[in-house]
């Protein structure tokens, strides 16, 4: 069972550790490298393996910049998330802390000594190209290395993954999510991007129109594609099925509802209807694949035209699902 610390002070590891340090903020291909090489070294030299991440963006903090900024470096992946992908790839320990003023004036030796030292008890380290530590990010991949073998500790210090001819980054797989490319999100990120959350009551109008959608709430702090329809799936229990997803704030319906504040700004919501599906599943915790993205959020006319467009929406997303 993977131990999970969310506070420094939390740690008392005895056993020399494997350590694959960075952000880590998508677990995207170019991370995973990283996370593999650590793993594969604590198993080649009897470690334990250890991930060391931040539970927070270091920019949102130094910048002072909350969940809600439009200007916050937004999450490509949930602490709920990070946990299970890191989890999965087989890690003993995740270390998991807020970057906060103590991390941000440490100097790099001192990082070094106190914290990859001192408390990740590190017996082998990677990392990658460009990572940075210390404060104002003095510490570089070379100033590590020098580090870790005056220590006597190995240090792996791995180049850029490139996948289709680009060099992975979180800034690329934003840029991708931003513009709705959810097939290149996918290719950079080695998974189909999501969203999970708990099912909650909408306004029921699909029901009423023959397409019963489940809604959860976008998250203010995950990284959101344009608005609009998607071809997705869905995951209920384990259980996956075909589906095709809203993000938006519904300007059809929301241009003529007496019930709406007219002075607040509606909060987008991920309405999925579920292909051949129709049980109750209000307050089970679900996630949404986002496959492909289909046309942007539009205001119809009325709501039977907006209805019309959800059964050609629905149409299209069959034949992307079952090749029809």
């Amino acid at each position: 069972m993977m131990e999970i610390y969310t506070s420094l002070d939390q740690i008392n590891i005895s056993e020399k550790t494997s350590v694959a340090l960075g952000n880590f903020d998508g677990l995207h291909e170019g991370h995973r490298v990283i996370m593999e090489d650590a793993i594969r070294s604590a198993k080649e030299q009897g470690l334990r393996s250890l991930c060391f991440t931040f539970s927070n963006h270091p920019f949102n903090f130094i910048l002072q910049r909350s969940d809600d900024d439009p200007d916050a470096v937004k999450l490509i992946c949930t602490e709920e998330e990070k946990i299970e992908l890191v989890r999965g790839m087989g890690f003993d320990i995740l270390v998991n802390v807020p970057f906060d003023e103590t991390i941000m004036k440490m100097r790099a030796h001192a990082f070094f000594e106190d914290i990859i030292i001192g408390v990740l008890n590190a017996g082998c380290v990677s990392v990658g190209f460009n990572y940075t530590y210390g404060a104002r990010a003095e510490g570089k991949p070379g100033d590590l290395v020098r580090e870790c073998e005056a220590a006597g500790i190995g240090v792996n210090i791995h180049e850029a993954v490139t996948v289709g001819g680009r060099v992975v980054s979180s800034t690329l797989i934003r840029e991708m999510i931003s513009t709705g490319n959810m097939e290149r999100t996918a290719m950079y990120l080695g998974r189909p991007y999501s969203f999970s959350g708990k099912v909650r009551h909408g306004r029921h109008l699909g029901s009423k129109n023959g397409f019963p959608t489940v809604n959860i709430p976008a998250p203010d702090r995950q990284m959101l594609p344009p608005s609009g329809v998607y071809f997705s799936r869905i995951v209920i229990c384990g259980i996956e099925y075909k589906s095709i997803s809203n993000i938006g704030v519904n300007p059809t319906v929301n241009q003529d509802d007496d019930h709406a504040e007219l002075t607040s700004k509606p909060h987008k919501t991920i309405e999925t209807f579920i292909f051949d599906f129709d049980k109750d599943i209000y307050g089970d915790e679900i996630t949404v694949y986002f496959d492909h993205f289909s046309r942007g959020e539009r205001k119809f006319r009325s709501r039977e035209e907006l209805f019309e467009q959800i059964s050609r929406d629905c149409d299209q997303a069959r034949a992307f699902h079952y090749n029809e």
